[in-house]
């Protein structure tokens, strides 16, 4: 009952802290598409004046990560009314990149070092099945509030984990009941105290090159760097582990319960409302801003 108890209570800290940090937000979705555009364009887009290639300082999870120079991003507030006007639902990111044709997502959990010894029990193939029942359930749910909703998923790369890096990289092609297909890139940067969630999110046309594309999500993620004390290599006896391993991890964030301990999953309900998001909007409509070039690679 104890147990129970303090699941309840962290699931209801989250949505109250969710509720306070979003009260000046206008709670509505604009399905005026120049309306739209007029409203995201008043948020304060950075990168969008005098574009250049650089390090951003990620304060919150004491890192950096690079921008290209045709890339332009909200953070914190902006992300979520960004998210409203376009969704019609919050999406309590950190960092919102738009590029020429995707769209990243960027969050920082702070629950302690985690491990990365269960990789080795993971079941990609076992985690399709579930994620193709849940979009299955999941859509009853949007049907009936008149929302897209997935019909298939596939993968594009299985979860990788790098241990040089200490991330981990997958990817899926998702098609919609509109005949519409994504792709949806997932990274998960590990570090001392916690870890950096990625998603990368591109619209795909007839003829694509998904590997490709997925590979851009990839060089976004290396491009990444805990700062010196913080990184996943910088773990010492005393410092905080997190409640699961990499592998319990990312069958979290892929809503799956492989591999999460008896009760720890219940820690993931409030991750998991983070991702409502991908699941029903697969991207803003991009070329709304200014006129950008091709994708470039980062440098390393």
């Amino acid at each position: 009952m104890n147990i129970m108890f303090r699941y309840l209570a962290i699931i209801f800290l989250f949505i109250l802290s969710t509720i306070s940090s979003s009260n000046s937000l206008e709670k509505i979705k604009i399905t005026d598409e120049e309306q739209r555009i007029k409203k995201l364009n008043q948020l304060s887009w950075y990168n969008y004046d005098n574009p250049e290639e650089k390090f951003i300082t990620y304060e919150k999870a004491n890192s950096e990560f690079y921008v290209l120079d045709n890339e332009i991003y909200l953070k914190n507030t902006d992300v979520n009314q960004y998210c409203w006007w376009q969704f019609g639902k919050p999406c309590n990111e950190d960092f919102l990149i738009i590029g020429d044709y995707y769209t990243i997502y960027m969050s920082y959990v702070d629950d302690g070092y985690v491990k990365i010894d269960d990789w080795k029990n993971v079941d990609t193939n076992e985690w399709l099945k579930e994620l193709r029942e849940n979009a299955a359930k999941n859509a009853e749910i949007f049907k009936k509030q008149n929302l897209n909703y997935a019909t298939n998923v596939n993968w594009i790369f299985k979860p990788e984990f790098n241990d040089e890096k200490k991330l981990v990289n997958y990817s899926k092609e998702i098609l919609w009941n509109d005949e519409v297909k994504t792709m949806e890139a997932t990274s998960i940067v590990l570090g001392k105290k916690g870890y950096i969630n990625i998603d990368f999110v591109y619209n795909i046309k007839e003829g694509d090159d998904l590997k490709s594309y997925s590979n851009i999500g990839k060089d976004f993620a290396e491009a990444v760097y805990f700062n010196d004390g913080f990184k996943h290599t910088d773990f010492k006896e005393g410092d905080k582990v997190a409640a699961v391993g990499i592998g319990g991890l990312v069958a979290g964030t892929l809503g799956v319960k492989a591999l999460a301990k008896a009760g720890a999953f219940a820690k993931f309900i409030p991750l998991l409302a983070k991702f409502w998001w991908i699941l029903l909007a697969p991207i803003a409509a991009l070329g709304l801003f200014r006129k950008k070039t091709k994708p470039k690679k980062r440098s390393d």
